[in-house]
């Protein structure tokens, strides 16, 4: 019993601290707005490596963990995003600050959101920046600023300072399957004072399945199958009829 006890004693920091490492530090979006009325869902893993170092230690015990968001076009430069993160959830608006819907040019985007994380003890709040290439590109890179703060909303729950930290990546793929490798270098203060050093890195991939194009969605027709070709059809190369000798 008295075993037992000393192993969750041991293990309630880390309990903690993977809780405060579901903070949304990972983007996994170009400045791109999901089309209007179209969903898609997409899958983050994020690695910290230097999550927790004690006084005293001297290695640093990694944080790992996944995200998944959908998100939902609302019109040609909006769209809405809803994150499933371990131990909180979280919604954000996206909306582009370019005019250019073509995708020839660079796109610019902000997103203001917020949710609930650390296991519903804390409201989160955010704000992004995002920058990202040419759409037609066969690499897309992007990146830019993100900001995180989370406010105390139980009884005996924490305090913390802003995160505040930029990022960057690259877009690989193309409609049906996407692939966006990401790297974020964030000022984050442990608040419970199990890391040494306020200055993290998220190494990250994101994986994007989309929907297969159809040309004929738009017509709302099909092709059917082909007919035989018609006697008056000019394409018809003519047999001449031979009448038999008398």
């Amino acid at each position: 019993m008295h075993s037992l006890a000393r192993r969750i004693a041991a293990a309630s920091p880390l309990i903690l601290v993977a809780l405060h490492g579901c903070l949304p530090y990972t983007v996994g979006s170009t400045a791109r707005t999901v089309a209007a009325h179209e969903t898609t869902r997409s899958t983050s893993w994020y690695y910290i490596p230097n999550a927790i170092k004690q006084p005293g230690d001297s290695i640093a015990v990694p944080l790992a963990g996944s995200n998944l968001e959908y998100r939902h076009g609302l019109d040609a430069r909006a769209d809405f995003g809803l994150r499933i993160m371990p131990g909180g959830v979280a919604v954000d608006y996206k909306r582009r600050l370019d005019d250019d819907l073509t995708g020839t040019r660079t796109a610019v985007a902000y997103s203001l959101g917020g949710g609930v994380v650390n296991g519903g003890e804390h409201m989160m709040l955010q704000a992004t920046l995002i920058a990202s290439g040419r759409e037609d590109a066969s690499l897309i890179p992007y990146g830019g600023l993100r900001a995180i703060h989370v406010l105390p909303i139980t009884q005996g729950a924490v305090s913390d300072r802003p995160t505040i930290g930029m990022f960057g990546g690259l877009e690989l793929g193309d409609e049906q399957f996407t692939i966006r490798p990401e790297l974020g270098v964030f000022y984050d203060h442990s608040a419970l004072g199990l890391r040494r050093g306020d200055v993290i890195f998220v190494p990250a991939v994101t994986l994007k399945r989309g929907k297969r194009h159809d040309r004929y969605a738009e017509s709302g027709r099909r092709p059917g199958p082909l007919a035989p070709p018609s006697v008056s059809d000019p394409r018809r190369t003519p047999v001449p009829i031979i009448a038999p000798r008398p």
